[in-house]
């Protein structure tokens, strides 16, 4: 959509602060009214764009076909979205989030909502394969990934190395998520 992909040209080239709904919609060539009317503010408008450009249109859940295949290609994902590859970063956001209490609001939601769906997923397709795997826990260990890439992208200034991603995925995650086999899960 136009008006979500002049909003995400915008932030990127201007920072979140200094764009405006007029901005967006000349950018767009789209009616304000008809912005307005679907996103009241801006921070709905930005965090609706940045929700789409993260997850696409239809967010497919990395199916490797192992638990650790699987978790590999979601921090690869996080890393990504957090560095802003393709678009605004999470990062290059926070003060925006820090400050606007409706931008941090729909972001965490966002966060929150996408990265339990696939922890859920990614851990209940684990299970039906056989795995050994703690489902309970999905969404707490999707929170730690998160967690854990937003602070070294942070203070490591980039994107965490492959080496980095893999000994998270290796160290933390999967001992946090499998079961030793004979046990309960």
């Amino acid at each position: 959509m136009a008006i979500l992909d002049a909003a995400l040209e915008l932030v990127g080239e201007l920072g979140y602060e200094r764009v405006t709904m007029d901005g967006i919609a000349a950018r767009a060539h789209a009616s304000k009214t008809t912005m307005y009317r679907r996103w009241p503010t801006k921070a709905e408008l930005v965090a609706d764009a940045l929700r789409r450009h993260a997850q696409g249109d239809a967010p497919a859940v990395p199916d490797s076909g192992t638990l650790r295949g699987d978790l590999l290609a979601t921090v690869a994902e996080i890393a990504e979205t957090l560095t802003g590859d393709r678009g605004p970063s999470l990062i290059g956001l926070i003060e925006a989030i820090r400050d606007d209490a409706t931008l941090r609001e729909h972001v965490a939601s966002q966060v929150r909502e996408r990265s339990h769906q696939v922890g859920r997923e990614i851990c209940a397709r684990a299970a039906t394969r056989g795995e050994p795997v703690h489902t309970d826990r999905a969404e707490a260990v999707l929170d730690l990934a998160f967690a854990r890439l937003f602070t070294a992208t942070l203070f490591d200034g980039g994107r965490p190395s492959l080496e980095e991603q893999r000994t998270l995925v290796d160290t933390i995650l999967l001992p946090l998520l499998t079961t030793t086999p004979g046990r309960a899960a």
